[in-house]
């Protein structure tokens, strides 16, 4: 009978131990994840509109989504943009960071991820959300901060403004 104690992360990697003192080492998951603001043009100066999503569960966030074998980081982000907005025009900006969260998946069992965000415009706010989402909206700064239900999403929108970013 295997029973998991608490894990330790070391080196971006989680080490699980049992009672029988067997070793698992284990890679958080991967996701890739983007702060989209809509800007008519590069010329447009007016305070941007952050797009966030509504998950079925009621959470608001940002497009993300897990990172496929073979994928880079920007493929990832493009893909991910694409099939939970349909939005194609993006202009990636800039690496934004990093946050990682645990969670329980549907069986379950609990779960470590990471995700690393970029910043991105677009030229155009027509949006077709997908299946995994409920709803969305264009919102300011101080809308998206009120907005965001989860403390490091928060935080990742933030330290993009800390970087001058938007």
């Amino acid at each position: 009978m295997w029973i998991l104690i608490p894990s330790t992360i070391s080196n971006n990697i989680i080490i699980i131990s049992t009672l029988e003192n067997h070793w698992y080492r284990v890679s958080p998951e991967q996701s890739i994840g983007a702060i989209v603001t809509y800007r008519p043009s590069r010329e447009d100066t007016e305070s941007p509109e952050f797009l966030l999503l509504k998950n079925r569960r009621g959470y608001w966030g940002f497009p993300q989504g897990h990172k496929e074998k073979g994928e880079t980081e920007i493929q990832t982000l493009v893909r991910e943009v694409i099939e939970e907005t349909g939005i194609a025009s993006l202009d990636i900006q800039s690496y934004i960071g990093k946050i990682r969260y645990t969670f329980f998946k549907s069986d379950g069992m609990k779960s470590e991820k990471e995700v690393t965000f970029y910043f991105a415009t677009s030229s155009t706010q027509l949006v077709r959300i997908s299946i995994e989402h409920e709803s969305y909206r264009w919102v300011s700064y101080s809308d998206a901060l009120w907005m965001l239900d989860h403390r490091q999403l928060r935080s990742i929108l933030l330290k993009g403004h800390r970087k001058g970013l938007y």
